[in-house]
């Protein structure tokens, strides 16, 4: 309530009181006549007096203090609302000081796709005028196809209420545009979308030039471990043709350390061209039956059981999975005797899958549960189960033995929930 509209009720009140102490006052003088004639005139006008000013302590007093009380919550509400809009004021520059001392193009649209608020960045990114964007639609600076890619990443961000990221490319420059949620806060909906552009030209320039470098690299190993392999074929050969030539026992002994040797060396490279494979592809989306299948197919393995439970699932993972499998299957064929039998199976715990492997083999000693995933480790090479926990974590992916000793191998593969899903409606894992 204002100071002028207190000061009107206020005279308004004043002279009504007056004009009813001037009614009561006349009525009051009537009535002391008619019961007490013999009254002086100085006697009733003090008894007036006296009673016309304790009706009007209650007909003033109470008015005025229900306006006063009236105009101190005014006040207080008038001081909190000025106070929150200096501190709306204060937040909302410190919020345009923000946007526009970054680096990249910031700006926020609504759900009609019309700019709210933009950047100077934004602007001198478009050639554009402060001002020049404001109200306008999407549409009126980008081309048909652009507004059309845009407006389904506003309308991905406004049905989950989750950041969308894209990368896109604009007169030969690439950026990578993030559009996030902007909240009321009493109803939680999305009101409006708040998009950073930020310009990835350098990134992907370097992206390039180490994908051509890791390229010459790759060939020039290749070239390399293909020479030295085909060099270690001959010493081979030539090993094997001189332990038949000579008659000499101890010399034949010593030839056959050489072969065993280089056929260690010859692992050795195998395994580096394998090791070297990993995290080079991007990870992908591969049916654990599928792969299975494949990697049991160069192998003599006849018993080999695929549980229903692996159908009508994929695990995001590096391309090399199936050698997971292979190196798995390949032990079962080296450890677990003349009759070698393997069975795969899932389940779900706690929003994440597990992929079995058991076999029917001496199993691991408690001891030697951890160790055998050590580079080095093992009668063979030692590098199979080095490689698969490598393949596997690059996707997040973790393995570990929990078989008893004497009961056979049982290998765990936890996989997260964001790295498996189901191809077969309601199939797969129980």
């Amino acid at each position: 309530m204002s100071e002028n509209t207190l000061l009107s009720q206020l005279n308004t009140r004043l002279i009504l009181v007056f004009m009813s102490m001037l009614a009561i006052m006349s009525v009051y003088e009537l009535a002391k006549q008619a019961i007490n004639p013999d009254i002086t005139i100085w006697e009733s006008h003090a008894i007036t007096i006296a009673f016309t000013s304790l009706v009007a302590v209650f007909i003033v007093f109470f008015p005025l203090r229900s306006l006063y009380r009236e105009q101190q919550k005014s006040n207080e509400a008038f001081r909190h609302l000025l106070e929150a809009e200096e501190s709306l004021r204060r937040s909302e520059a410190r919020y345009r000081s923000f946007v526009e001392s970054a680096g990249d193009a910031i700006y926020t649209v609504d759900p009609d796709l019309r700019y709210l608020l933009v950047n100077t960045r934004h602007l001198a990114k478009k050639g554009l005028l402060p001002g020049a964007c404001a109200g306008k639609h999407y549409g009126e600076f980008h081309s048909g196809e652009e507004t059309k890619a845009f407006a389904g990443q506003v309308r991905r961000v406004m049905e989950t209420n989750v950041p969308v990221l894209g990368e896109y490319e604009r007169d030969g420059r690439y950026y990578l545009r993030k559009l996030s949620p902007v909240n009321d806060s009493a109803t939680d909906t999305v009101i409006a979308i708040t998009v950073i552009s930020t310009d990835i030209t350098e990134q992907k320039i370097q992206e390039r030039a180490l994908e051509d470098t890791n390229k010459k690299l790759n060939l020039m190993s290749e070239i390399t471990r293909h020479d030295m392999l085909n060099q270690l074929s001959a010493l081979s050969s030539y090993l094997a043709l001189a332990e038949e030539k000579t008659a000499d026992t101890s010399v034949a002994r010593y030839l056959v350390k050489c072969e065993q040797l280089a056929e260690t060396v010859q692992a050795q490279i195998l395994f580096a061209r394998d090791y070297q494979q990993i995290g080079v592809e991007c990870p992908q989306w591969q049916d654990i039956a599928v792969t299975i299948q494949k990697a049991r197919f160069p192998l003599r393995l006849t018993s080999v059981t695929i549980d229903a439970s692996c159908t009508g699932l994929e695990i995001l993972a590096d391309p090399l999975l199936g050698k997971v499998f292979y190196n798995l299957l390949d032990n079962a064929m080296r450890y677990a005797g003349p009759a070698p039998a393997v069975r795969f199976s899932v389940a779900e715990e706690q929003g994440r899958l597990i992929l079995l492997y058991e076999d029917n083999g001496p199993g691991i000693s408690h001891g030697n549960k951890e160790v055998i995933f050590v580079r080095g480790y093992g009668k063979n090479t030692g590098l199979g189960l080095f490689l698969i926990r490598e393949i596997l974590a690059i996707t997040g992916l973790t393995i570990r033995e929990t078989g008893e000793e004497g009961m056979g191998c049982r290998f765990e593969i936890t996989v997260p929930e964001e790295c498996f899903r189901r191809t077969i409606p309601g199939g797969a894992a129980p």
